[in-house]
């Protein structure tokens, strides 16, 4: 009977937790996680009558940190929409190293930081989960080093390119609600930039270009507040 009465009383706790909540509000969130960013690179030998072209794929794995602004409004009783704008800065990045010693190079890849605008449609239950999708356009920093022997007696020569490239961003999450002013989210995004062209550089006497396709997950974990309700 007891037990009985112990659940009956965390149903009624996640109901009225769930009815406590306002969908119509502004709200401020940060979150944190885990990330890993790939880069499918194309070095195209644009020099030699037998092009010497190098295809191979390397990965950032690091740790991600954000805030996000939103708003969220009711639809029905068991639907809402919202939408955010999150800025997120991620650590580490990708190392590319290749070449017999007289014509090595090195490329140090990184997705520095993103902005993200989407829209969270979601559903409301009867516990304290929420469960929504994410989903909108990102716009992210992309910092390639890439260091290059040049010429007959070679010559260490760096060739940096900062880009600021668009795309987009899908993902899942669920928000555990704590009373009608906060709650707790968990969330899963893949970010997809397309392919990114970097600077032409120089390996030996021969002449590159480069390219990669860029995209990324992330898992992370974060708190949001509501300013109104």
């Amino acid at each position: 009977m007891k037990h009985i009465t112990k659940i009956a009383t965390l149903f009624t706790l996640s109901t009225s937790l769930a009815c406590a909540f306002s969908p119509n509000q502004f709200y401020g969130a940060v979150q944190a996680g885990i990330y890993r960013a790939q880069f499918n690179n194309k070095y195209l030998d644009q020099t030699d009558f037998i092009p010497q072209n190098i295809s191979d794929s390397i990965m950032q794995n690091g740790y991600l940190g954000g805030l996000t602004i939103g708003y969220t409004r009711l639809i029905n009783e068991n639907y809402f929409i919202g939408a955010e704008l999150t800025g997120n800065i991620t650590g580490n990045s990708a190392l590319y190293q290749t070449g017999a010693a007289n014509t090595a190079f090195s490329d140090n890849i990184q997705i520095n930081r993103s902005v993200d605008l989407t829209v969270t449609p979601g559903i409301i239950t009867k516990s304290a989960f929420f469960p929504y999708v994410r989903v909108g356009v990102s716009r992210a920093s992309v910092l390639d080093h890439l260091t290059s022997p040049v010429g007959y007696n070679p010559v260490m020569t760096q060739y940096n390119t900062n880009q600021n490239v668009n795309g987009f961003v899908a993902g899942l999450g669920v928000r555990y609600i704590i009373n009608d002013r906060g709650w707790l989210f968990v969330e899963t995004n893949y970010h997809d930039y397309g392919t990114v062209n970097f600077s032409s550089f120089q390996n030996f006497s021969a002449s590159y270009s480069h390219s990669a396709h860029v995209y990324s997950y992330a898992a992370l974990i974060g708190a949001a507040y509501a300013f109104n309700v």
